[in-house]
C-alpha cells in the first residue's frame, strides 16, 4: 500500500473502519520515514526490488496463493518473473512476451499425444504481491509452507537486512499501537492518573 492510499485503506469498515483521527495519527508517522515510495507515479518510474524466490511468504501480506504458473524464458540473459494463475494467461504472455508458438494445435485432445510436450512455464509456486493493482502489482515467487529452510543460510544480503529490519519496526509499532489503544488517558495531563 502507498502512503497516499493508507487513509482510504484504514477507513474500510469490514477490514478495519479505524476513526478519522486514529487514520490521520498513522498517516503522520507514516510521513516521518525516509524513503517510502509517496504515489503510483513514483513507483511507476522506480526500479522496484521483489524479494527472492528463496524468501519466506510475508506474513504483513495476504496469504501466499498456490499452485501458480511462472513463466521460465529469459529475458536478456535473466529469468523472466511473469507469474499467473491460469493456464490461458500464460500461454497469452509467453505468445505476447516472447513470440512462443505451442506446438499444440487445439481441439480435441487425442488418446496417444504426448503428454510431456515442454512448455516454458512451471507449475505449482507459491507467490504473494504488495500492491493488488496498478504498477509493481505482479505476484512474486516465494517459499512453499512445506519448504525447508536452506542448510547453510550464509549470511544475509544487505536487502534481506533491510528487509528484516522493517518487519521488526512494523510489529513494533503495531505492538505500541495495541499498547496506547489500552492504556486510559485524562484529556489534561494534570489530571492523569499516578502509576
Amino acid at each position: 500500500m502507498l502512503p497516499s492510499h493508507i487513509d482510504v485503506h484504514f477507513a474500510a469498515k469490514p477490514q478495519h473502519g479505524l476513526e478519522k483521527e486514529e487514520r490521520q495519527r498513522i498517516v503522520n508517522a507514516t510521513a516521518k520515514i525516509n524513503g517510502l515510495i509517496s504515489n503510483k507515479e513514483t513507483l511507476r518510474r522506480c526500479e522496484f526490488p521483489f524479494p527472492p524466490a528463496t524468501s519466506k511468504p510475508i506474513a504483513a501480506l495476504a496469504k501466499p496463493k498456490k499452485d501458480y504458473i511462472q513463466c521460465t524464458f529469459n529475458k536478456a540473459s535473466k529469468e523472466c518473473q511473469y507469474i499467473c494463475g491460469t493456464i490461458q494467461g500464460i500461454k497469452k504472455h509467453c505468445r505476447e512476451e516472447h513470440r512462443w508458438k505451442s506446438k499444440d494445435k487445439g481441439g480435441r485432445p487425442k488418446k496417444r499425444r504426448n503428454q510431456n510436450q515442454e512448455v516454458p512455464w512451471r507449475i505449482g509456486v507459491y507467490c504473494q504481491r504488495f500492491f493488488k493493482q496498478g504498477p509493481k502489482s505482479g505476484y512474486f515467487e516465494v517459499q512453499s509452507p512445506k519448504a525447508s529452510p536452506p542448510s547453510n543460510p550464509g549470511i544475509a544480503s544487505q536487502d534481506d537486512q533491510f528487509k528484516a529490519a522493517k518487519r521488526e519496526l512494523e510489529a513494533a509499532l503495531q505492538k505500541a499501537e495495541e499498547k496506547e489503544r489500552r492504556c486510559i488517558k485524562e484529556a489534561e495531563e494534570s489530571r492523569e492518573p499516578n502509576l
